[in-house]
């Protein structure tokens, strides 16, 4: 009894001292000016994921001592994790005590006020993280669902984050296998940047400049199962509705828990408004899908570098500019016919006598166009011409790496409108034919070619160039040869000198000329590839592929394409996902 007395009087005397009884909280407040995930999905169906951070820690706050990053689920091993702060090794690994995740301990190395810090985590071997595809568009496909780890708000103060976030599917997924689904409350483009790693490996990467990493976020792809073994795929059925309150509900679900709210809303209006939004939705719908399949253009163009990307062919700049294929057909045609490689036997449907041996000096494109007209048969000369498509745009990708693509347009948009300017500022018949013909390429840029070449030489003579015979063979008829000299002017930027006229054949009508240039571009074109927007939506299948767009459930949750599913310990449940949860704080 008089230890407890005593003890309750060292008490008293501590308080009434003001000593305190608990341990001070650390303060953390810091924010990431970089954050970058890359989630590798392996030829076993396991999950690899990496996070590269750079914290910016603030001069107010306590050091950062811990890290908290969640995972997707409870299938990891702190043995499977390796971490480096500033290229120091983090050795102090271990469960975290406030997420599904693991507790990156800093040490001597923690993050000082006023400092920032490269923290990178590798996590390898998470399974569970497949889930049966039932859309119905695809059959035996597989759903992989992501939310990165975030950081808690009140702690994190990121804004304009340069963030981030790249799903590398399985090695045996075909370049024309993988879909992706449009990202989740994501503040960047939904469009990801779609290409194949140094290794093969089929990629999507979302990136923007106006994220944070306090928020949630939710990408995803699907791919065929037969790329990973059979037990990879998770058989659970369960369906979590999300918790986040990150988003709102979809337009349709607001407009009718509007209307219904009230409820006064008669029967008739109801359904008049109902087939007039089901006819809406099914007309944005294929005027959207119809208006991508021209898109062929990959979406990492569209991540803006700085400057102008000089030194591009006009038909590479046509690509650029994402013009119609039958127009960029055309112009590689006129390109090899002037480099005498060629001559056309009949022009609709297109067929070619291509010169042996080959001329020097072809671009590539234009030796696999060649090619392609060796094929014997429509369709594999078809698919030749597709191939040729796609590793043209992929070079043209390459090439424009690092160059703003606005700026890029801009420059070559200007150099075809010189162009234009040469030929009709000529003041004779002969310089404005020699014009024409010498910048070609240059003025095809143009999307009103044909109306201006039209208005250009309607009601005067053309001197036609002196590859015309290998273009007409009607003319080349008449004429009387069977394979007139070609012209080997060079293509580029226009000269800001006409010279003099070089044409040595008759003249034909204007009109004559122009509607055989206009007309001749799209026939020419169908004869071969057919359908325009099929044989583009073959190349953007390949070079920008289709996104699979998450439909909604009865639960006001969505399935994304995902049959299976579970939730994770933490407000990021959903359909098939693998969240990382929220950091809590640290």
């Amino acid at each position: 009894m008089k230890k407890i007395g005593l003890l309750l009087v060292l008490i008293v005397l501590m308080l009434s001292l003001g000593a305190p009884l608990s341990v001070k909280a650390q303060t953390y407040r810091f924010s990431l000016s970089q954050y970058e995930v890359e989630a590798y999905l392996n030829k076993d169906g396991s999950l690899d994921l990496r996070y590269y951070m750079v914290f910016d820690n603030d001069r107010s706050a306590d050091a950062i001592d811990f890290i908290d990053v969640g995972l997707p689920n409870r299938t990891f091993s702190t043995a499977n994790v390796e971490a480096t702060v500033n290229d120091q090794k983090i050795t102090d690994i271990s469960n975290s005590p406030y997420v599904q995740g693991i507790a990156l301990g800093l040490g001597s190395n923690a993050i000082q006020p006023g400092t920032s810090g490269t923290v990178i985590v590798w996590v390898t071997r998470l399974s569970d993280v497949l889930f049966p595809y039932d859309n119905g568009d695809r059959e035996n496909y597989v759903n992989f669902q992501f939310s990165p780890n975030y950081f808690d708000s009140q702690f994190d103060k990121s804004n304009n984050t340069q963030y981030r976030m790249t799903i590398i599917l399985p090695p045996d997924v075909g370049v024309n296998d993988g879909v992706y689904y449009e990202p989740k409350y994501w503040p960047g483009d939904v469009t990801p940047e779609a290409s194949t790693t140094q290794d093969g490996r089929v990629y999507y990467s979302w990136y923007t400049e106006k994220a944070d990493v306090h928020s949630y976020y939710e990408f995803g792809s699907a791919f065929p199962a037969a790329a990973v073994p059979a037990e990879a795929i998770s058989s659970k059925e369960e369906y979590v509705p999300p918790t986040t309150d990150s988003g709102s509900s979809d337009g349709l679900g607001a407009l009718f828990g509007g209307l219904f709210a009230g409820g006064n809303f008669c029967c008739f209006g109801f359904a008049g408004l109902f087939f007039a939004i089901i006819g809406w939705v099914t007309y944005q719908a294929t005027v959207g899908a119809n208006k991508r399949k021209l898109q062929y253009l990959p979406p990492k163009i569209a991540i803006e570098g700085m400057g102008v990307k000089r030194g591009l062919t006009a038909v590479e700049a046509a690509v650029l500019q994402e013009q119609p294929l039958d127009k960029v057909f055309t112009m590689i045609l006129f390109g090899v016919l002037k480099k005498n490689a060629a001559t056309v036997l009949q022009r609709e449907p297109l067929k070619l006598q291509v010169n042996d041996p080959m001329p020097e000096g072809l671009q590539d494109y234009e030796t696999a166009f060649l090619l392609a007209f060796k094929q014997e048969t429509a369709d594999r000369r078809r698919t030749a011409l597709q191939t040729m498509m796609v590793d043209l745009v992929k070079t043209v990708s390459a090439k424009m790496k690092g160059f703003s693509r606005a700026e890029t347009n801009a420059y070559y948009k200007d150099i075809s409108e010189r162009a234009w300017k040469m030929v009709e500022e000529a003041q004779t018949p002969e310089v404005k034919s020699e014009n024409y013909d010498k910048t070609l390429e240059w003025t095809m840029l143009d999307k009103e070619f044909g109306d201006r070449t039209q208005r250009t030489f309607t009601g005067i003579p053309v001197f036609v160039p002196r590859w015309w015979g290998s273009y007409d063979p009607v003319y080349r008829k008449t004429m009387g040869t069977s394979r007139p000299a070609m012209s080997t002017a060079t293509t580029g930027a226009p000269s800001s000198s006409p010279g003099k006229p070089a044409m040595s054949l008759p003249n034909i009508p204007g009109s004559n000329f122009a509607a055989s240039m206009v007309n001749g571009m799209t026939g020419m074109a169908a004869g071969v590839i057919g359908s325009v927007s099929d044989f583009t939506s073959g190349i953007t299948n390949r070079t920008n592929p289709i996104p699979v767009t998450r439909t909604s459930s009865g639960s006001g949750g969505f399935r994304g394409g995902g049959g299976g599913g579970h939730s994770c310990a933490c407000a990021c449940a959903c359909a098939g996902c693998a969240c990382a949860c929220a950091g809590g704080g640290r």
